[in-house]
């Protein structure tokens, strides 16, 4: 099959193919990008393109390439270049007969423009956290790809209906992603009676001594006769944008010095070091890493900068403090909330120890994984053969 065949492609409106030049060492695309209204042009050469073909004889169904294009180039030469309208893309037909369709949408997702990855699609709260019901996730997928979306974007979402049950809280996540293994196992039932010790009521983020701290936690009630147990949540994303306005010089050492966290007993001994605040190439929240209970030392010979860091890491302790940074949140029996780990801080009440509770974990990767599966079958539209309209031979 070559790319000119019908497939399932992704529809978009990111960006809008409007000329094309070719050349020796490839083609000049001028396009218009969806999300900022520009004209902007790229260079695509030859070898990027054959070497992107996503038929099916250069790119197995698990995305493994079939074809070295770095291996005998010599041989890959450009006759004619196609332009489909509908959809907007490339057809080229090179000189061995092969033939590569590239969809808008699969320029859009291969070239990494600047404009597509510095949109950032996460909003801060408003006063009511979404709510889906656990039934509708479960069974639709519009009702998965709301959960997914309201964890990708709000950065927590509140599931209700489901049964006070462990077993509801892992079909929820496993909806979600896989089940994440932890020293507690890959499910964790917190009960009074056994977990008298547990005590998660300080603000943190979870696995702060992992080397890849889990991406989505779950928090289940499955208290049955008792009031709500209630959560403290604190948007990461809020707090960080904060101290970029106002402690420019805390966000910078918060940044740049790494703190050491342990978790420590008979069999295990975690030790993970990271900044408190890791922040993208474009200047934004990609992660939290934070437990006073767990925290060790930070690695700093010289005495000034030590104290400085130590007052940056009160003054972010002392906003996380602030009741309104903090956002509560109830669970009735059976009730679950998820949040993205990496954004949002959690403790309160309902991790005393006092409450009867499921939580499980899962990787932020796999949560991605899902999210885009989920968005691509909810997508999904045919590609039109576009090949005999616009004169490429079969």
């Amino acid at each position: 099959m070559n790319c000119t065949e019908k497939s399932q492609l992704s529809s978009s409106d990111n960006l809008q193919i409007q000329s094309w030049q070719t050349g020796d060492k490839g083609i000049e695309v001028d396009y218009v990008s969806g999300v900022t209204n520009t004209l902007n042009r790229v260079s695509l050469p030859w070898m990027w393109l054959r070497d992107h073909c996503q038929c099916s004889s250069c790119f197995t169904s698990t995305a493994q390439r079939e074809c070295d294009v770095f291996i005998g180039w010599d041989k890959f030469r450009w006759e004619e270049v196609f332009v489909d309208t509908d959809p907007a893309g490339l057809i080229i037909q090179w000189q061995d007969n092969h033939k590569s369709y590239f969809s808008s949408d699969l320029l859009w997702k291969m070239l990494n423009i600047e404009n597509s990855v510095a949109v950032d699609e996460r909003t801060y709260w408003t006063n009511d956290l979404p709510s889906l019901d656990y039934r509708n996730v479960l069974d639709t997928d519009i009702g998965l790809r709301q959960l997914v979306e309201y964890v990708a974007q709000v950065g927590v979402c509140k599931v209700t209906g489901a049964k006070p049950s462990k077993a509801d809280a892992a079909k929820l996540m496993q909806r979600v992603a896989y089940l994440r293994q932890s020293h507690f196992g890959n499910l964790v039932e917190i009960k009074p009676s056994s977990h008298s010790g547990y005590d998660e009521t300080h603000i943190h983020t979870e696995g702060t001594f992992n080397y890849d701290p889990p991406g989505i936690k779950l928090v289940q009630c499955l208290d049955k006769n008792t009031s709500p147990c209630e959560l403290i949540l604190v948007d990461g994303l809020v707090l960080v944008d904060r101290i970029k306005r106002e402690a420019p010089q805390t966000l910078g050492l918060l940044q740049n010095h790494r703190v050491s966290y342990q978790y420590l007993n008979q069999d295990i001994n975690l030790i993970a070091s990271d900044s408190v605040v890791t922040l993208d190439r474009y200047n934004r929240l990609k992660r939290i890493r934070y437990n006073r209970k767990t925290q060790g030392s930070f690695s700093e010979p010289d005495l000034a900068k030590k104290q400085a860091f130590t007052a940056a890491f009160e003054q972010f302790e002392a906003w996380l403090d602030e009741e309104s940074q903090q956002r509560k949140l109830s669970l009735n029996p059976g009730e679950m909330v998820l949040w993205d780990n990496w954004r949002v801080l959690h403790g309160g009440g309902a991790m005393d120890g006092t409450h009867h509770l499921a939580v499980c974990l899962s990787n932020m990767e796999d949560f991605h994984s899902r999210r885009r599966v989920i968005q691509t079958k909810s997508d999904q539209r045919p590609v039109p053969l576009a090949r005999e309209k616009k004169g490429v031979k079969p």
